[in-house]
């Protein structure tokens, strides 16, 4: 049997449409929708060409929809939305994909200046009242070391984006990638500027959730960005999994599937630590500090990373950012590394 033909692009964000009903529709649901639609709009029933025009657009959308191979198909270009016009953006390029959908830089159509759009397409329809809870959570926030939300739209299948300020830099996965492991020194202020963040961060009372070397932008001057942050409910609620995701960074009670609190990114931020360390996902996997770590540092890094969530370092009674800085004094005798040279970076 020769597969369905998959109409031309423009046409592709009908499908879902024409059937009325919501991307994530189970096969049941389809086989639902085309028969009460061919009921309605089939040409014995209803008299008109218009309708038997809208009999034939939703016979051929169920005969694509219902075969797995073509509906793959479908899916992926529809999750492509280069080049399309959000608003007041136009999206230019995907620079990541990951479980709430895909990420894109954009442009504005008047300054031309850039921004991160984020397609939630990925999250079940019903929790959108939830993504949108968490975006009014993280509208007011400014840091140095946190992109500013800018918008929440709808895209053109009904779904919602974020739109965020466009941070340039590489990630500290890929400095370590193109370095190797980091001197001590460098992990020590990295440290420091994420715990800046997150204190921010948990003081407003957003977790961030996702805290990994992907999700660090380090950028000249010794300055960072801590991305992809605050949507830990969205992400708890609808059960999405990221497609890049690894189990090393997440906290147990991630992986248990219980709720995360602020501590939750301690433990995160602790493997991302030892990967900077160490240059090796295996260290991380094994939660083993290399050798060549300062004591004080190693006690640091082994006391973010108790798998008791109820054992680690709690705001109100250990300030990390101060324990940090008093470590860097400590340890490397000064509490500003003088511009001292990053690998893969400077």
């Amino acid at each position: 049997m020769t597969a369905p033909k998959t109409p031309p692009t423009e046409s592709l964000e009908d499908l879902f449409g024409l059937l009325e009903v919501s991307p994530f529709a189970s096969g049941e649901v389809l086989r639902a929708a085309h028969k009460a639609l061919m009921m309605k709009y089939h040409p014995d029933n209803a008299k008109g060409s218009a309708n038997e025009k809208r009999a034939q657009s939703v016979d051929q959308a169920y005969r694509i929809l219902s075969n797995d191979r073509e509906r793959a198909r479908f899916a992926q270009k529809l999750k492509d939305r280069t080049g399309i016009t959000v608003g007041p953006y136009v999206i230019r390029k995907l620079i990541a994909e990951g479980g709430f959908g895909r990420t894109y830089i954009g442009e504005h159509t008047l300054t031309k200046l850039p921004v991160c759009v984020k397609d939630c397409s990925a999250i079940e329809p019903e929790f959108d009242d939830v993504l949108v809870q968490e975006a009014k959570a993280m509208w007011d926030l400014r840091h140095f070391a946190i992109p500013a939300v800018r918008d929440v739209l709808h895209l053109d299948n009904g779904r919602l984006a974020l739109v965020m300020s466009h941070i340039k830099g590489k990630t500290l996965e890929q400095v370590v990638e193109k370095a190797g492991r980091l001197d001590p020194e460098h992990v020590a202020w990295i440290t420091e500027r994420a715990l800046n963040a997150l204190m921010y961060l948990h003081h407003h009372g957003v977790i961030h959730g996702d805290v990994k070397p992907q999700n660090i932008i380090i950028q000249p001057e010794h300055t960072l960005v801590l991305v992809d942050y605050g949507l830990a409910v969205v992400k708890q609620s609808s059960h999405v999994a990221s497609k890049g995701f690894t189990p090393f960074y997440a906290p147990p009670e991630e992986v248990a599937g219980q709720p995360l609190l602020p501590e939750s990114d301690f433990y995160s931020l602790g493997m991302t630590m030892i990967y900077a360390l160490s240059g090796s996902h295996d260290h991380v996997a094994r939660a083993n500090v290399p050798s060549h770590v300062p004591p004080e540092m190693c006690d640091f890094i082994k006391r973010l990373i108790v798998r008791d969530v109820l054992g680690r370092p709690q705001w109100d009674k250990d300030n990390l950012f101060e324990e940090i800085q008093k470590l860097r004094v400590d340890v490397f005798g000064r509490s500003r590394s003088g511009m001292k040279k990053l690998p893969g970076v400077d």
